[in-house]
């Protein structure tokens, strides 16, 4: 029986086109925000496993600036049990190698879970890694790409995106899974969730908090560093289309 559920969610710019810093960082100061929309999905999907489960905890966590705090204050009145948010400026500037250790941190610090539900990818980095960086030191087994779940006794039943079709897959709990954008609309707000969301307030995090130290954090944390960025205008790639059969001759040629 899926009792405890944990939601990973990001605040992402709103606007297609961002300023860079001198570190090749986004500014997000002054920017408004908005959920991922992969997001969108993991968040409805715990909250319909919530609703089949009458007992179950839905938990969520995210990772940014304390003025996102007010924008996630609004899930409590989608029906989110606890919002967890880790700000500490020391976290700025993260690779997804220091994100998804200072999530993993968060994660231990909030208890065990029966299952872990997150976007596959965040619009504004696309590098669809945190999923796994976060099952892998986590220790659990997760299924990414999922555009249907199913909750069963001891696990789930998944539908899993690929690129020519899709795989249904069983996965025991705990485990991560990972959902694809527009899977699940997220509901509206209700009348009753809204007055019982002007009680609660969003958990924060500090980085001292979940034990991570200042060399663990940000920058100083990451193992990749951005060096240079460059807008590439459509249309601009050379190729030309093969037959099967020349394709292969093509890929034998390169193998010998």
């Amino acid at each position: 029986m899926i009792k405890r559920i944990l939601v990973c969610v990001k605040l992402v710019p709103t606007a297609t086109s961002v300023e860079m810093d001198g570190q090749f960082r986004l500014k997000r100061d002054g920017t408004s925000l908005q959920l991922n929309i992969a997001d969108v999905s993991a968040l409805e999907a715990a909250l319909r496993l919530k609703a089949a489960t009458p007992d179950a905890e839905v938990v969520v966590l995210s990772m940014g600036p304390a003025k996102t705090s007010q924008t996630l204050q609004e899930l409590y009145a989608l029906g989110a049990d606890r919002v967890i948010l880790l700000s500490d400026p020391a976290l700025a500037g993260a690779d997804s190698f220091a994100t998804a250790k200072a999530l993993v941190a968060a994660i231990r610090c909030l208890g065990d879970f029966d299952c872990l539900l997150c976007g596959r990818r965040a619009i504004d980095a696309e590098t669809g890694q945190i999923p796994g960086q976060l099952a892998a030191a986590l220790g659990i087994p997760a299924v990414t790409n999922v555009q249907q779940l199913t909750a069963r006794d001891n696990g789930f039943l998944c539908q899993r995106r690929l690129e020519n079709g899709t795989a249904q897959l069983e996965i025991a709990a705990p485990c991560l899974l990972s959902v694809c954008e527009y899977t699940y609309p997220l509901r509206l707000p209700g009348i009753m969730g809204k007055r019982r969301a002007r009680d609660k307030q969003v958990e924060v995090l500090t980085a001292v908090a979940v034990g991570l130290s200042a060399e663990e954090c940000g920058l100083r944390g990451s193992k990749t560093k951005v060096i240079r960025v460059d807008t590439r205008a459509p249309g601009l790639r050379k190729c030309r289309y093969c037959e099967t059969d020349v394709l292969a001759e093509k890929i034998r040629e390169v193998q010998l």
